[in-house]
């Protein structure tokens, strides 16, 4: 599936909330390049926090990522 990580997390964060979920979206620094990059996240009822991403299948550090790649969902964000 070709995407972005902030189009992928909108979308999901939408579908969610229809579905009577309470999500967010966060951000933090890339790990490949100094752009943001953007996670979606439920609070659990544990009060831990349930957190996936959408990444390249391929990463590789770059100046500036392209508008849509081909990637995969990842739990967690190790």
């Amino acid at each position: 599936m070709r995407s972005n990580c902030i189009l992928w997390a909108f979308l999901l964060h939408r579908r969610r909330h229809r579905k009577g979920r309470e999500g967010y979206m966060m951000w933090r620094w890339s790990r490949w390049g100094p752009f943001p990059h953007a996670l979606y996240c439920e609070r659990r009822r544990t009060g831990s926090w349930r957190v996936v991403s959408y990444v390249p299948h391929n990463p590789r550090l770059k100046r500036l990522p392209p508008p849509l790649f081909d990637g995969r969902s990842k739990w967690g964000d190790l």
